[in-house]
């Protein structure tokens, strides 16, 4: 793999957890890394997306991080898609990882670009991060403070891959 410069974050409907992930990213770029990431470019997808805007619970606390959604727009993962991106994390293996990896097989070396999110940025196990979208507005952002976590690891690791580059 060369220099990772666009990373997609994937999860089933493009409203909760890929949007946290992907806007939460474009802020520390914003703020914390605004050189180490210059060339970086955060985007998100769904399997199949079922609304077109975030869910409630994701814009809330996005919001309450001082992050705005203005101008997110839902989408459907595509070959297209795929073949643009340098890095696909998603948040569940069946659901996300896997059904694309069977749906897209055709794609050259598509499993060295796919990877969980906790796995990519390293965590020993448990890389399964479940669907809050009906869960209690406390759970809900548990799962994520998770998905933060796991996207400050993951943008520690794609700086220092893109150092070494």
């Amino acid at each position: 793999m060369t220099k990772i410069e666009k990373v997609l974050f994937l999860c089933s409907g493009n409203s909760c957890r890929s949007v946290y992930a992907e806007y939460y990213a474009k802020w520390l770029k914003s703020t914390s890394y605004k050189e180490e990431l210059r060339y970086v470019n955060f985007d998100s997808a769904g399997i199949r997306h079922y609304f077109e805007t975030p869910r409630e619970g994701t814009v809330k606390y996005l919001a309450s991080k001082g992050i705005s959604v203005d101008g997110f727009v839902a989408k459907d993962i595509t070959e297209e898609l795929i073949n643009t991106q340098d890095l696909i994390l998603g948040f569940e293996a069946r659901y996300h990882t896997n059904k694309l990896k069977r749906k897209f097989k055709h794609i050259e070396n598509l499993d060295k670009k796919v990877f969980l999110l906790l796995e990519f940025a390293g965590q020993e196990n448990n890389w399964e991060i479940e669907d809050p979208i009906h869960m209690p507005l406390v759970e809900y952002n548990k799962i994520l403070q998770v998905i933060e976590a796991g996207v400050n690891k993951s943008i520690e690791k794609i700086i220092k891959f893109n150092k070494s580059e």
